[in-house]
């Protein structure tokens, strides 16, 4: 009796073809499923976001107390901005941006799988849940979109996985409207999704009683009314639509209703084939492996259709500038520059290096757009000309621009208000910068920086000997000016006047003439203070245009110690300008050569 007990519980052995059949049904969990996808997102964000999270970051300041939290909770969609900002506040950090947004959009990808899989969990329509976090991900390379849309869809597809859960009817009508205002409360817009796709649904599945929760979305859009009318929006789109998730002075495209539409489409699809009988083995993985594939198609010819990478350049500048890695700046440039802005990064990286006057013409130089673009009231454009202000030490303008690019967006800049600091220290009002400084003690990666800095507060002494802070000191005016941005070489003039040991003042004043062709004042500038301690040297390019204002009287050369090596290449290139007169290939001939000097930009480049 105890042999047949023991030759009862042992286990058949399984063929080879029965544990495929078990390893394919574990591949098939949302757990593994859920794992592939996530490696897939982490290593794809890591490699095409990883300068974008870093100056999304910026965007906002997140206060760990309790003060900032009620905040939140007490406006309509406070709650999703606070779960947000929780979130993008370490995207500081390397990695973490693409850890924490891959987690987000795995979630989202899951309960979407999760929702198919409850509705028809025959029809093998589950890769059809990434589609969403695709369509999301358009979104994600455009720096005006705000991540609370990415947070507030995976909420909304977390609650409409309760509904699809419940099934009595009058239970599904009151946790649908309960839900909707809750939804529009804490994550805003997405409320309107929400309650129309189970509109949708009960269509399909309920048509006579599916018009009950018609009252959801009348309850949504009553919500929304009154938004508008108390001004908590100036339009309805705000409210109800993706713009919702958008910088709000601007209109997005339509790239952002993507996500949006492609729920109810597989929710309609679901519905046609939520009666299909089980399919074999074989079908089924074929039928999954078809739509990756088509998902994958779809990804890849529509990627760069719908992103925006124009600033992938200026988010990576952006970086090296608030770590002070220039050299990274110049050997980027060295690949080529697109436009103003990474000149102006370019020219910044060469002024912080004491550089500029001597390579700034290795570069394509752009006129004066090239040293600071026009200030058109953005706040990117803003915290650009402040760090170019501070870098040439006009300590005011760069002030002014942290403070403008502060008060243009919706949430304070990290960086921008450790440059308040900084230039309120600079100018010895202690007060404003403990302000700024107890601001930034309440943040997780700014409070270390920021009680570095309190030592300077009431200090006078600290900051004249700080190698930064006293620099810059020194460059504020004795006497009160008015800042004229016009005149901005007067000002600078003025400063390395009074500062001569900071040589960005006067090499940023130089070159100002120069790429405005402006010879006269260039003169004016170089006998004025030539051989002093403002400008002990002349930089190359300084010599390539002295060559230029005294070529009737080479004597000068001399007198402004012009090298053999200049001379001898001045002699060069005007042997090959009157060799190829009237040859209309003159500037491709030049350029090879002499690209890299002021002649060839004062005499090609146009104003």
């Amino acid at each position: 009796m105890k042999s047949f007990e023991k030759k009862k519980n042992i286990k058949p052995v399984k063929t080879e073809q029965q544990q495929y059949s078990v390893f394919f049904a574990k591949l098939n969990t949302p757990v593994v499923f859920g794992l592939f996808i996530f490696i897939l997102l982490f290593f794809y964000l890591q490699k095409q976001l990883a300068f974008h999270f870093y100056y999304i970051e910026q965007e906002q300041l997140f206060l760990w107390s309790r003060a900032y939290f009620l905040s939140f909770i007490i406006k309509p969609a406070g709650l999703l901005q606070w779960l947000t900002e929780f979130c993008v506040q370490h995207f500081i950090q390397p990695y973490l941006g693409a850890l924490i947004m891959s987690v987000i959009l795995t979630a989202i990808s899951i309960l979407a799988a999760g929702i198919i899989k409850r509705i028809a969990s025959t029809a093998n329509l589950h890769i059809l849940s990434l589609l969403p976090i695709v369509f999301l991900l358009y979104m994600h390379f455009d720096i005006n979109y705000l991540y609370e849309g990415t947070v507030a869809y995976l909420l909304m597809l977390l609650v409409m996985y309760g509904y699809f859960c419940i099934g009595n009817f009058l239970p599904r009508i009151i946790y649908v409207t309960v839900s909707g205002i809750l939804l529009f409360w804490c994550a805003g817009p997405v409320a309107f999704l929400f309650t129309v796709c189970v509109f949708l649904w009960e269509i399909l599945n309920r048509f006579s009683k599916a018009f009950v929760f018609i009252l959801p979305i009348l309850l949504v859009a009553a919500l929304a009314f009154v938004g508008v009318y108390t001004s908590l929006a100036d339009n309805y789109r705000l409210l109800l639509l993706p713009d919702g998730y958008y910088t709000r002075q601007l209109h997005p495209g339509t790239e952002i209703y993507l996500s949006w539409v492609v729920l109810p489409v597989i929710l309609l699809l679901c519905r046609l084939f939520s009666k299909r009988q089980h399919t074999g083995r074989k079908r089924k993985y074929a039928e999954y492996l078809l739509q990756l594939m088509s998902v994958a198609v779809l990804f890849g010819f529509t990627i760069e259709k719908f992103t925006d990478r124009s600033y992938d350049f200026f988010k990576e500048f952006n970086y090296y500038t608030r770590n002070g890695q220039w050299d990274k700046i110049i050997e980027r440039c060295d690949e080529g520059v697109n436009n103003y802005l990474h000149l102006n990064f370019l020219n910044m990286a060469l002024i912080e290096k004491g550089e500029l006057a001597e390579k700034m013409f290795s570069f394509p130089q752009g006129g004066l757009q090239g040293l600071t673009v026009t200030w058109n009231m953005m706040p990117h454009i803003s915290a650009l000309q402040s760090d170019i202000y501070f870098s040439i030490g006009h300590i005011a303008l760069a002030q002014r621009m942290a403070f403008e690019a502060n008060v243009s967006m919706q949430n304070s800049n990290g960086a921008m208000l450790k440059r308040l600091v900084q230039t309120n220290l600079i100018y010895g009002a202690y007060p404003v910068a403990e302000k700024y400084i107890d601001l930034l003690e309440q943040t997780k990666y700014y409070s270390e920086w920021a009680h570095e800095h309190r030592r300077f507060l009431w200090n006078d002494y600290a900051v004249e000997n700080d190698a930064l802070l006293g620099m810059k000191r020194k460059c504020i005016p004795v006497s009160n000016t008015l800042i004229e941005e016009q005149n901005i070489h007067i000002d600078m003039e003025y400063i390395a006047i009074q500062n001569p040991a900071h040589q960005a003042s006067i090499q940023y004043v130089g070159a100002l003439f120069l790429l405005t062709k402006d010879i006269l004042l260039f003169r004016e500038l170089l006998e004025k203070h030539y051989g002093t301690d403002v400008l002990p040297t002349l930089p190359k390019s300084y010599q390539e245009a002295i060559i230029i204002v005294t070529e009737q009287d080479p004597s000068k050369w001399e007198q402004f110690n012009i090298s053999e090596q200049v001379i001898q290449r001045y002699n060069e290139y005007k042997k090959q300008v009157l060799d190829n007169r009237g040859n209309a290939a003159l500037p491709n001939l030049l350029k090879a050569s002499f690209s890299d000097t002021y002649w060839y930009y004062y005499m090609f480049y146009k104003l």
